[in-house]
């Protein structure tokens, strides 16, 4: 070894290291983030935001590392302690719905803002009957009791409080006026489903804007048994499509108004869909996304995601606790990292490569989420996919577009304009029928990580196997 090459190997390591910290910072932020929201800090209120601002102002990665974990840690134990239940009592005041009635056996259930946090409204008989036709905004009076919620646990990541048994309710206003064009639009491709047949109604409403509620039992089991019940809930897919939709129309605008026009577009279609985790990620990185284009200066998809969730959870710290989100944010880490490399190595057509590369990478990486919850997941859905997932993209970009303008006209012309919708909705009802059906196993998280250590393990050696042939044949070429 030449004498400096112990010196330079050390700086190597260290310039390697320095690469890695800048090129992925942004990833590194938001993991510390998501540290300081899982790991609350009993400190007071303005040292959250205070943090920020010094990491702001002093430009240093490792200072803007450390603001983010105690902005978020600071932040997500003041959320947490805002939802310490209350004694049991009557109560009377003024809510606001934020979300739309959720239809359950026996009853009706809406989340709603009031001075004393967010409440969990529970209705049922004349009052249900009330509630069950207002929508998102609408304001109310009410008067009922106070009661501790029934799994508190599972609600933390919606902010809710304490649960509102309702004896009497009254709608009091209209909704506010920034909500007026998100009901406009909503109503109004709720009314496109209208041309569709009664069972695909639901179906068609969750792809485009996630609201499947009145769906049959039937076929939500089959949708989960073949692994297409992600189609149902709206994702980061929804948001893609919404903006190949939105550009060509906004074209002709400048620089600046087409991106002013196409951020308000994402936040009026995250308000369409009520704010879900999932759609909040997709549409915070599609933000980054534009700002990045309109200024000249791209932004790579993993600084978008990292980027995404570091801010998200600085407003909003108990996502963290949403397994939306962490669905969410898992399988774009999945289809990032991995989905490319997959197709790579499969065969077949370039569409069909590219479509179970993205499947396999997604899974892959929200299995340690989703098997502990809703136990082994099915293989069934590699094929459900591949044969659903381009069907369901042209759904949401007709009812995106064509669905609204359905919904404006209605009548024979929404009938014509949603034929497409109708044969789509029909095949991917019949996939997930099939593939529900299919005798296929379903995968345990062990299996799936030995399948995954096989599967390095076989790269690798191919890899080094295709190394030393390479290095023959030099050899045997030089001779």
């Amino acid at each position: 070894m030449p004498p400096n090459e112990s010196l330079r190997t050390p700086a190597r390591g260290h310039a390697r290291l320095q690469h890695v910290w800048q090129r992925n910072f942004a990833v590194f932020f938001a993991c510390s983030c998501w540290v300081g929201a899982l790991l609350p800090l009993a400190l007071p209120m303005p040292l959250g935001p205070l943090s920020i601002v010094i990491g702001v102002l002093v430009r240093k990665r490792g200072v803007i590392f450390l603001s983010g974990f105690l902005a978020a840690s600071v932040m997500s134990f003041q959320a947490r302690e805002g939802l310490q239940p209350l004694a049991s009592r009557q109560w009377e005041g003024e809510v606001t719905m934020v979300s739309d009635p959720n239809l359950v056996p026996g009853r009706v259930l809406v989340d709603v803002d009031s001075s004393m946090g967010r409440l969990q409204l529970s209705t049922s008989g004349r009052q249900a009957a009330v509630v069950r036709k207002l929508i998102a905004g609408s304001h109310l009076s009410v008067r009922g009791s106070l009661r501790p919620l029934t799994h508190p646990d599972r609600v933390v990541a919606r902010h809710l409080r304490m649960t509102l048994v309702v004896a009497e309710v009254s709608p009091s206003k209209v909704a506010d006026a920034w909500r007026v064009p998100v009901n406009v639009v909503r109503s109004t491709i709720l009314r496109g489903a209208d041309a569709l047949p009664e069972k695909q109604r639901p179906i068609y409403a969750g792809f485009v804007i996630g609201a499947d509620q009145g769906s049959d039992e039937a076929v939500i089991n089959n949708f989960e048994a073949s692994g297409l019940s992600h189609l149902l809930v709206v994702s980061g897919e929804n948001v893609v499509f919404v903006i190949a939709v939105a550009t060509p129309l906004l074209a002709r605008l400048g620089r600046r108004t087409r991106t002013v026009a196409l951020l308000a577009v994402l936040v009026l279609f995250a308000g369409i869909t009520r704010f879900e985790p999932s759609v909040l990620r997709a549409t915070a990185m599609a933000m980054i996304a534009v700002a990045g284009a309109s200024t000249g200066r791209p932004v790579a998809a993993r600084a978008r995601l990292g980027l995404a969730v570091g801010v998200l959870l600085l407003l909003d710290p108990l996502l963290v606790e949403s397994l939306g989100f962490r669905l969410s944010v898992a399988a774009t880490i999945g289809i990032t990292l991995f989905a490319q490399r997959i197709s790579k190595r499969l065969v077949g057509p370039q569409w069909f490569r590219q479509v179970l590369g993205i499947t396999i990478a997604a899974q892959i990486a929200v299995a340690p989420f989703v098997i502990p919850v809703f136990g082994p997941m099915p293989l069934a859905s590699l094929p459900a996919n591949v044969l659903a997932e381009p069907v369901a993209g042209l759904v949401m970009m007709w009812g995106s577009s064509v669905g609204l303008l359905a919904g404006l006209l209605g009548g024979w012309p929404a009938v014509v304009l949603q034929m497409p919708v109708r044969i789509g909705v029909w095949w991917i009802m019949e996939v997930a029928s099939r593939c529900a059906t299919l005798p296929l196993p379903r995968i345990s998280l062990p299996v799936l990580g030995m399948c995954c250590l096989s599967a390095v393990v076989w790269s690798r050696v191919t890899v080094a196997r295709n190394r030393r042939r390479a290095t023959r044949f030099d050899r045997l070429s030089a001779g």
